[in-house]
């Protein structure tokens, strides 16, 4: 008896010990490790990651675009591509669109580094008016968008290859909407994962160096801790808490005003739409069987009502309603090309701490219910939502809302398209997104340019802030400007330019028969330069009739002559014209004799100061030319002989490696005559090649498209700044550039700084709030008082 007793004991404890191990391990086992938590098995440097044992899938970054500000034409187009790229999904293919909205971290890059030059004062006072824009609680953000796609494949190899394929696929649809896609390999998927798991802290690594050590990706995007609550809808990971929504209640009628809406918040967030395609025969299935199913409810309710003698056709309203709806549907499946989607629409929101929390949460709500929407809280499932937030490819949340292809459309991702360059220069903001502008003129295709807008409304502004931001930012730029209002003379004075005077009595001179050894480029620099005194020439002595064969051999050979030799002797000063006057004389035909005679109020007479060698500093890296004592007779002359020498100019910094940035201020005045119309055209047409960047700028936008060389340099141009515009000239702009009704009420009585920008193919409203308490302001700025106030601080 003692013995069983013994043995019962033993068993008992066996027993116990069995337990307590299986226990041990059950506890051991819930306690995952935050690498674990993130709900995937690798990711590929290559961009393929793979989700589980056969589940592998890619993403591609799409970059946004101005639909909201779009025409509705423009708008149908966007929203029938986006149908077609639905439709054209194979059943087995899932994609998930991501949305991500956070803080600029790129604006370091933006800032200007200290040179220990007289100029740091102004570059730090950029610096703070960069800082103030982005650190600002409504501004600084931006937006990627993310669409990942997902499918089964046996192995990886064999995923890589299909993967590909639709990648390219959705590359064209994405496109032909006309935004721009880019491929995302691993690395990049990762930092998208990172920014979502460890908002304030940027990813850092290389593939290679997983190769020497024990981490996995897990390791390098994982925060510090996850914290999930059975009892919560929140979460806590790193130093943040978290939360993910889902759209529980959609409307009768989607609006494509919500996600637009929820952009506007000043918040980081993250939109996921989760779109399954079901398979077109289930799809009719599911549809029928549903109409089968209330066609049975409607007789049985038609039987109730004649029993209790009502009208048969009295039945409830929702029924009726929801029948009508269902054979619209299968209507919509079989006549209308539409297909349906299991679509799972997932918001995730994080902050500080909970109270933080719930006033996003709160400002989530209020928008979700204006646009007749209602989002639900997702208990117990806050772990699988979050993995399925990442832009990973795989939905883990079991509720979803069948959709159609136009209603999984209207949740289109597209808002407003932002410019952020790393290497850029600061342009102002965002009139939609609030995001500081930042973009460099050199990535353009065709980087020539135009400022246009009424007087006072910030041209000249906006012209010296570039102008500044290239002298404080680019070491190897040079800077000219035109000037025939004298406004840019205090940039020449602060920034220790060379201030060119150039009237009949000035003492400041220029040689039109400047020249370099790369003035042709690899050609003869001569032959084009007795062009250019030929055109000068014409202009000067021509008359209406212009000059003849005769008088144009007798110049051409008199130019050739007093250049001759000029390259082969390399201390040989450069000749004048007063040089080219006197081997004129020397040639034996009459025609000589009369040119120069005619010639010599330009050499020895009145009108005489372009007849003397350069004697101002035209290598300095900023040089203004100040016309505006420039009388009727030397005009066009002037601006012909300036032209030149900033031809000059480019020429010989493009040999250097030296950008050259071109202003012309009232540009429509080189347009009212044919000489330097045609000349400037030429400038400004090979321009790029030779590593110039001109810019004009203009009040006269009306007068200025009278020339249809002007017409077609603007219509050419990849940058055009358009502020505050006349009635007329308004719609000359809007025919031109295709303006949008939306968008022309930004050049419509606007304010001072703000209008619209447009950068290769894309227009961007913005607006400029430059602090006026500093040196900088007081240097762009040219109204009255400003410069009262100028005066005053000075004495």
């Amino acid at each position: 008896m003692l013995r069983r007793i013994e043995k019962l004991v033993e068993k008992n404890n066996l027993k116990k010990t069995r337990d307590l191990k299986q226990k041990k391990k059950e506890k051991k086992q819930s306690i995952r490790s935050t690498q674990e938590t993130i709900n995937y098995q690798g990711m590929m440097e290559d961009g393929v990651c793979q989700i589980s044992t056969r589940l592998f899938s890619k993403s591609i970054k799409i970059r946004d675009f101005n639909y909201q500000m779009t025409s509705d034409e423009d708008q149908v187009n966007v929203f029938t591509e986006y149908c077609e790229l639905l439709n054209s999904l194979d059943h087995q293919t899932k994609v998930q669109i991501n949305i991500q909205k956070r803080k600029n971290k790129l604006f370091k890059d933006l800032l200007y580094e200290n040179e220990g030059d007289c100029f740091d004062v102004y570059r730090q006072e950029m610096n703070d008016v960069i800082k103030e824009k982005v650190t600002d609680k409504k501004k600084g953000y931006y937006k990627e968008i993310i669409a990942t796609f997902s499918q089964n494949y046996e192995n990886y190899e064999k995923s890589a290859e299909e993967l590909k394929i639709i990648e390219g696929r959705l590359i064209s649809y994405f496109e032909a909407m006309g935004t721009e896609v880019e491929s995302v390999d691993g690395k990049a998927r990762l930092c998208l994962i990172n920014n979502i798991l460890n908002p304030d802290v940027d990813l850092y690594f290389q593939y290679k160096d997983l190769l020497y050590s024990d981490l996995t990706t897990h390791s390098m995007i994982a925060p510090t801790n996850f914290h999930f609550k059975k009892n919560k809808h929140t979460f806590e990971f790193g130093d943040c808490v978290g939360e993910v929504l889902f759209l529980k209640d959609y409307p009768a009628e989607l609006s494509d005003k919500l996600i637009f809406e929820l952009f506007e918040l000043p918040h980081n967030f993250t939109v996921s739409l989760h779109i399954e395609p079901i398979p077109q025969d289930d799809a009719f299935d599911l549809v029928k069987t549903k109409v089968a199913f209330m066609e049975q409810q409607k007789v049985d309710e038609q039987k109730k009502a004649l029993k209790i003698g009502y009208d048969f056709e009295m039945i409830p309203y929702e029924l009726r309603y929801s029948l009508e709806e269902a054979k619209e549907l299968l209507d919509d499946l079989q006549n209308k090309d539409q297909k349906l989607f299991r679509v799972t629409f997932l918001l995730f929101i994080h902050a500080e701490n909970e109270e933080k929390l719930k006033k996003i949460e709160e400002s989530v709500l209020s928008i979700a219910r204006r646009n007749s929407c209602r989002f639900g809280k997702l208990d117990y499932l806050q772990e699988a939502a979050i993995n399925s937030v990442l832009p990973i490819g795989k939905n883990l949340i079991p509720i979803h809302r069948t959709l159609t292809t136009s209603c999984v459309s209207v949740l289109n991702p597209f808002s407003a398209r932002d410019v952020i360059q790393e290497s850029g220069k600061y342009y102002g903001l965002n009139a939609i997104t609030h995001s500081v502008i930042s973009f460099d003129r050199r990535t353009l295709k065709a980087p020539n340019g135009f400022i246009l807008g009424t007087s006072g409304s910030g041209k000249s502004f906006s012209a010296k802030r570039e102008i500044i931001n290239v002298l404080l930012k680019d070491k190897n730029a040079e800077v000219i400007i035109i000037d025939p209002e004298r406004e840019y003379s205090v940039l020449a004075d602060k920034f220790s330019g060379e201030l060119v005077y150039i009237s009949a009595d000035s003492k400041s001179y220029i040689n039109p028969m400047d020249i370099n050894d790369n003035y042709d480029g690899e050609g003869d620099p001569v032959l084009l330069k007795t062009d250019f005194i030929l055109s000068l020439c014409d202009l000067l002595l021509g008359g209406n009739q212009g000059l003849n064969a005769a008088q144009k051999t007798v110049i051409d050979r008199a130019c050739r002559l007093t250049y001759a030799n000029l390259f082969e002797k390399k201390n040989k000063e450069i000749p004048t014209l007063k040089d080219f006057y006197h081997v004129l004389k020397e040639q034996p035909e009459a025609e000589a004799q009369r040119l120069a005679l005619d010639m010599e109020i330009y050499i020895e007479g009145s009108l005489s100061v372009f007849a003397n060698k350069t004697n101002v500093d035209i290598t300095n890296r900023l040089i203004v030319y100040d016309i505006k004592d420039l009388g009727k007779q030397l005009r066009t002359m002037g601006m012909l002989i300036v032209l030149d020498q900033i031809w000059n100019r480019i020429t010989e910094n493009r040999n250097k490696g030296i950008r050259t940035w071109v202003y012309i201020d009232e540009i429509q005045l080189l347009f009212t005559n044919y000489y330097s119309a045609n000349y400037f055209f030429e400038l400004w047409t090979r321009a790029r090649k030779w590593g110039a960047i001109p810019t004009g700028i203009t009040q006269n936008v009306e007068t200025l498209l009278l020339s249809d060389l002007a017409r077609r340099m603007l219509s050419n141009s990849d940058f055009v700044m358009m502020l505050n515009q006349s009635t007329s000239d308004r719609d000359e702009l809007a025919h031109l550039f295709n303006i949008s009704p939306d968008q022309e009420r930004h050049i419509t009585n606007c304010r001072e700084g703000s209008g619209l920008l447009t950068i290769g193919n894309t227009i961007i409203p913005f607006y400029d709030e430059f602090p006026k308490d500093t040196q900088l302001y007081k240097m762009m700025s040219t109204k009255v008082e400003d410069s009262l106030i100028n005066e005053r601080g000075s004495l």
